[in-house]
């Protein structure tokens, strides 16, 4: 990735000059290009790939390039004292790969994202460097109509977590989707059982589900009944499920969660290979997801036309909150 003088947090009156020049014909030039949808990425894989999707949607549906804005990944520090680690992970996947410039990302929704001291911010502006300001935050937990109806350069920042954002280009969704890293051995075997099996995922969500308490207090963790309901309701329509278990806290599912079906805890990637589980994720039949975009996306990139997904019926902890748009109709609440 390319260097920008401008990311520089020192208060010299030289590299400030040259933050200024470097700031000014990269921002110029990329008025060039209007045509432009850049996407704020952030968190865990199951959100980039929700905001990719939109992005991807918008930039296809109007002819325009798509690029993606990673400054999230190296600006958040604070957000992983409490969280674990989320990398950059679309990298594994065929999705496109342009990353936005701090200039570009500028030109659309302005240079307060580019981390500035306050003095040189001042000294940018004053330079006429201040954006077009055509930025995009998601307003609603609701599918929103008005989003897709963009028309020109925009920079997009939010979760958009609907299918209903993308659905009309789901061919070219699953295509970006497909992991390209190769498998390890261990892997392969794995995928080579799931495929053999009336394989039902199961996705146990906890991590900071449990140790961040704002995320328990807004979103909260899927209880064992609703586990078990879940699993009850597949074994009464499936003949022979074998269930694969993946969870990012393996030994407590294995304490807590007993099948009396052929069952398999998936453990063997670490959070780094997430995109791993992912895959195997997409070779089950069936699906009993979390509260969780992680999950959601491993049943919805599943090809099998006839299977089942049991989803909670409640998403988050706290019930003013809308998810409606959240699940395919298709998909059963429980």
């Amino acid at each position: 990735m390319r260097s920008y003088p401008l990311m520089l947090e020192s208060e010299d009156s030289c590299l400030e000059a040259v933050a200024i020049m470097t700031v000014k014909d990269e921002f110029h030039r990329s008025k060039e290009k209007p045509d432009t949808i850049i996407v704020q990425l952030m968190g865990g894989l199951g959100n980039q790939l929700f905001q990719y999707a939109v992005g991807r949607r918008i930039a296809k549906m109007n002819n325009f390039s798509l690029k993606l804005d990673l400054s999230w990944f190296r600006y958040h520090p604070r957000w992983f004292k409490y969280h674990p680690y989320r990398p950059y992970s679309l990298n594994h996947f065929a999705t496109l790969k342009d990353i936005a410039s701090p200039a570009e990302i500028a030109k659309l929704r302005g240079l307060t994202w580019v981390h500035l001291k306050e003095k040189l911010f001042h000294k940018l502006y004053a330079n006429g460097l201040h954006g077009t300001r055509t930025m995009i935050r998601e307003r609603t937990l609701d599918f929103d109509p008005e989003v897709l109806q963009i028309s020109t350069g925009a920079y997009l920042s939010g979760y958009w977590q609907s299918e209903k954002y993308f659905k009309d280009i789901e061919e070219t969704i699953r295509k970006d989707f497909t992991v390209i890293t190769p498998p390890d051995p261990e892997n392969i075997k794995i995928a080579n059982d799931i495929r053999g099996a009336e394989a039902v995922c199961i996705h146990v969500r906890r991590g900071d589900y449990v140790s961040d308490s704002k995320a328990n207090q807004l979103i909260g963790l899927c209880s064992l009944d609703y586990y078990y309901r879940s699993i009850g309701y597949i074994m009464s329509r499936v003949e022979k499920p074998h269930f694969y278990i993946f969870s990012d806290d393996p030994d407590w599912s294995q304490q807590h969660i007993t099948i009396d079906a052929p069952t398999t805890y998936i453990h063997n990637n670490p959070s780094d290979k997430n995109y791993e589980d992912l895959r195997l994720m997409t070779y089950c039949k069936h699906f009993i997801i979390a509260n969780s975009s992680f999950s959601w996306w491993g049943a919805w990139l599943s090809s099998n036309q006839q299977k089942i997904v049991v989803a909670p019926a409640q998403w988050f902890n706290r019930v003013h909150y809308n998810d409606d748009d959240r699940l395919p109709k298709e998909w059963v609440r429980l």
